[in-house]
């Protein structure tokens, strides 16, 4: 049987609602974010606070939690509102992994200012008391900032990242939390596992698919800092039953070419397809970077002239590309789905909620972000024989 790529068609759903003391709501990058029954919970993640990075803001991090309760009435849409949370996050923290589980939403790592954090807690929300709370689970082995994270039956897996934000390597870790063994204070503890035979990474995308009856993972993309190339296009399989990985090649845009993804959405549509959201220009990437590397010998006259360009370049950055491209595990081929109806957003994880898949807004451009919360809806194309 041949399964055709998806139909996938998006909406807003709900847009983040400001935070005390500002008029309108900016949007955050690296949340925590899942689903829990019928609310969706957004904690941390940066923003510039209402400012703009192109005149010089500096990064804000927080440590708001924001719930978003869905309401059904029959066959009506759904509707969508905001609930007071009355809690929040321990520390100001952003860029961890998460992962939905039946009892809420597994936060795993992630950074404050340059401090990277080990810990991992549950964020659930209590519907009888009306607020959300929070439960230690399992550290690390190590700090980790800029990793991907899915569950995959009973198991969570965490994957790349980073122990210091400037200046820091990539990791290759690979890690696995085995939920079943809650309750046994040795054996409820995350396994160190061989990772894949490429670069080490951070921001990486990852999800799961379906090959040949075996619900497998897939890692793509993210960016291994310092070493060349630093922006990587290669996606690699794990088998869970075999506990191996395989390389699948790069992955392939619509002309062609090997195709660069940092950060971006991707989610598994069964039975075997993984779909990635927008990609990343590294061209334009690295020109922002290297403009803003202190260049020795230049005059008064230099640095102001560097320092408009820069600013130039940041408010006409054009956004990340909208390309929704689908990945079929099966025959191993890649198609364009369709574009992305608004600006693509990076750095936030991607929700399965009962189905519908949810990216909760994001980075837009250095700098820049999105509050619209995103929902797909997935129509399957009938299967045909060959």
């Amino acid at each position: 049987m041949i399964h055709p790529a998806p139909k996938v068609e998006w909406e807003s759903i709900a847009a983040l609602p400001p935070r005390p003391g500002f008029a309108k709501a900016e949007g955050l990058a690296g949340v925590f974010a899942g689903a829990q029954g019928d609310v969706l919970l957004i904690a941390g993640g940066t923003n510039y606070a209402g400012r703009s990075l192109a005149e010089g803001a500096a990064r804000a991090w927080w440590d708001d939690i924001y719930v978003l309760q869905r309401r059904s009435q029959g066959e009506s849409p759904a509707s969508y509102a905001w609930l007071q949370p009355n809690n929040n996050l321990p520390r100001h923290l952003a860029y961890g992994a998460s992962a939905s589980l039946d009892e809420g939403v597994l936060c795993m790592g992630g950074a404050e200012v340059n401090e990277v954090s080990d810990a991992c807690f549950l964020m659930r929300w209590d519907a009888e008391a009306k607020q959300v709370e929070l439960e230690n689970y399992p550290k690390l082995p190590q700090p980790l900032a800029g990793a991907s994270a899915l569950r995959l039956g009973q198991t969570v897996y965490l994957m790349g990242g980073t122990s210091q934000l400037q200046g820091g390597r990539a990791t290759q870790s690979f890690l696995a939390l085995d939920l079943t063994k809650k309750g046994d204070a040795k054996a409820f503890a995350w396994q160190v596992l061989p990772p894949w035979d490429g670069p080490a990474r951070i921001f990486p995308s990852a999800a799961a698919s379906l090959e040949n009856g075996v619900e497998c993972i897939y890692l793509c993309g993210g960016r291994d800092p310092g070493r060349d190339p630093d922006f990587l296009t290669d996606l690699h399989k794990y088998n869970p039953i075999k506990k191996d990985w395989a390389i699948l090649g790069d992955i392939v845009d619509p002309h062609g070419h090997p195709s660069s993804v940092m950060a971006a959405p991707a989610f598994h549509v069964p039975p075997h397809h993984l779909i990635i959201v927008s990609g990343t220009d590294q061209e334009l990437v690295k020109l922002l970077e290297r403009n803003q590397r202190p260049a020795e010998g230049m005059d008064a006259a230099e640095i102001v002239a560097r320092a408009r360009y820069h600013k130039l370049l940041l408010e006409g950055y054009p956004g990340y590309s909208r390309s929704v491209m689908a990945y079929d595990a099966e025959v191993g081929e890649w198609s364009r789905l369709s574009n992305f109806p608004g600006q693509a957003c990076l750095t936030n994880p991607t929700i399965n909620w009962d189905g519908a898949i949810v990216i909760p807004g994001g980075e837009t451009g250095p700098g820049q972000r999105s509050p619209l919360i995103w929902q797909a809806t997935v129509q399957k194309k009938a299967a045909v024989a060959e």
